[in-house]
């Protein structure tokens, strides 16, 4: 069977580290990472946002790439903020059997809180999170009839 999970929450409320707790113990899983991605293409630069058409299509492309491996698990870690994101990937990968969307609920403040704990050069300038606190959206009912399962991860 093959699974994706798609993560979505505010910056800093524990994607990445649920992403990389979960493969631990889950073979045969990937985890296709907007901002490791963009770090590969920028050769670095975390803030660099010149390059987001490129970055969102190796995004695009590493999903298929591994969803084409037996008993596949990719975890798609990136903001997922909008209905709209979220169907274009649901609705874009047939070749997944299962999908599963994970929230982490949060706050403005506990965001910016974990934000601040993190190295300067990947930090999110705080106009910027609040802009994408504001945009976030809750699952509507289209995305969830795209999805087999929704968890919720309370840190």
């Amino acid at each position: 069977m093959k699974t994706l999970i798609m993560l979505s929450a505010y910056p800093a409320c524990g994607k990445t580290t649920w992403a990389q707790e979960y493969i631990k113990n889950h073979p045969n899983t990937y985890i296709v990472n907007s901002d490791d991605i963009r770090m590969e293409v920028t050769h670095g630069d975390y803030q660099d946002h010149t390059k987001q058409k490129e970055v969102w299509e190796l995004f695009d492309k590493r999903i298929h790439e591994y969803g084409a491996k037996e008993d596949a698990t990719v975890i798609l870690d990136a903001l997922n903020d909008t209905n709209e994101v979220r169907i274009k990937y649901l609705s874009t990968t047939p070749e997944f059997d299962k999908k599963i969307l994970v929230l982490f609920p949060s706050t403005l403040e506990k965001s910016r809180f974990y934000n601040n704990q993190r190295p300067v050069e990947v930090r999110v300038p705080d106009f910027i999170l609040e802009g994408l606190v504001k945009k976030f959206e809750e699952p509507n009912d289209e995305v969830l009839k795209l999805i087999d399962k929704v968890e919720v991860i309370n840190w």
